[in-house]
Order: C-alpha cells, then sequence, then structure tokens
C-alpha cells in the first residue's frame, strides 16, 4: 500500500510540473503575441504643403490639389514613441509621379537619392554611358528621374523625433509608368 501511495504522489508531481511548463509557455506565447500586437516603437507622420511667396517672403499652405508649376514640400517626421533609442533609423520620401525634384531643396542636405526606389547613393545620380568608341562615360541622371529620397538618421532617443523634408515641382504631363501615385488630384 506504501508503493501507490508514492506512485499517486508522483503522478501528481508530475501533473504540477506539466502544468507548469504548460502556464510558462503559454504565458510566452502570450507575451510574444502582445509584442506583436503593440503599437510601432516609431511613428512616421508625412505632409504636404503648396510653397508660395508673400510679400517676399515664403509661405506653406495648404494644399488639397495642386497644378502644373506648383512647387510642394513634402515632410517626413519620425517620433520615437518607446523608452528605448532607435538605432539605424532610416527615413525614405517617396518622390511622387507627376512632380520633379526641387534641386538642392532636401533637408538634411546629405540625402541619397534613386530612380528606381530601391538602389541609392549620393547625389547628383550619375549612369555609365556608351560612347561611340566603345568606352565609358559618366553623366549625370536627369533629376526629372529621381524617384525617392533616403536618410540615415543614426540613433533616435526616446521620445525624441527627426524631420526629413524636399520640395517638388508638379509637372505639366506625367510620365508614364513609373509606379508612384501622383502628387495629388489635379483641380
Amino acid at each position: 500500500m506504501g508503493g501507490m501511495l508514492v506512485l499517486e504522489r508522483s503522478r501528481d508531481v508530475m501533473r504540477t510540473i506539466i502544468q507548469r511548463r504548460w502556464l510558462a509557455l503559454l504565458a510566452a506565447a502570450l507575451a510574444l503575441g502582445s509584442a506583436w500586437a503593440a503599437p510601432p516603437q516609431v511613428v512616421s507622420e508625412l505632409t504636404v504643403a503648396q510653397v508660395t511667396t508673400v510679400d517676399g517672403k515664403t509661405v506653406l499652405r495648404p494644399a488639397p490639389v495642386s497644378k502644373p508649376g506648383d512647387i510642394l514640400e513634402y515632410r517626413a517626421r519620425y517620433t520615437n514613441h518607446s523608452a528605448a533609442a532607435v538605432l539605424g533609423l532610416v527615413a525614405n520620401l517617396p518622390i511622387p509621379a507627376g512632380t520633379t525634384l526641387v534641386d538642392r531643396s532636401q533637408i538634411p542636405p546629405d540625402a541619397l537619392a534613386s530612380t528606381d526606389s530601391t538602389h541609392f547613393a549620393p547625389l547628383p545620380l550619375t549612369r555609365a554611358t556608351r560612347l561611340a568608341d566603345g568606352s565609358e562615360q559618366r553623366v549625370l541622371v536627369p533629376i526629372e528621374e529621381y524617384r525617392a529620397l533616403r536618410w540615415s538618421l543614426g540613433t533616435l532617443p526616446p521620445g525624441g523625433s527627426a524631420q526629413v523634408q524636399a520640395r517638388v515641382r508638379v509637372n505639366d504631363v506625367a510620365p508614364a509608368g513609373n509606379g508612384t501615385a501622383p502628387a495629388h488630384p489635379r483641380g
């Protein structure tokens, strides 16, 4: 009979150990699930304004619609809502179809640029062109072909924010097939 008591106690101990392990596993799964459902550490906000001149001063106004020749300023603000610093923050700012980057309007000025929103290089962009004699020459890529800008912002401290911006001119006619959305509906 003493052997039965030891066997029952062993089963109870094993049941308790298994229950604790399942509870630990469940707690870990819930913690992981809540991490997936947690709000993002860095929130980005993109705004656009029309750039005008009033009495010799630059003024930014809301830009619900735009027309050819308008200058628009895009600003992307990144805010760290976490309690820890975010390392290696990279900011991307698309250049919408139907617009052309205004040369040297990017802030900070050390942006990289891209014609395909995938491959980035320092400004001004260049590409190799084959000459009639078979040699290659580097030529400037027309600024009208730029489709995105990128900045390496480094470390963003807890509660900190960083902003990038650039201006574009609305084109007369949007180039076909470049894969980005127009700046605004034309009015």
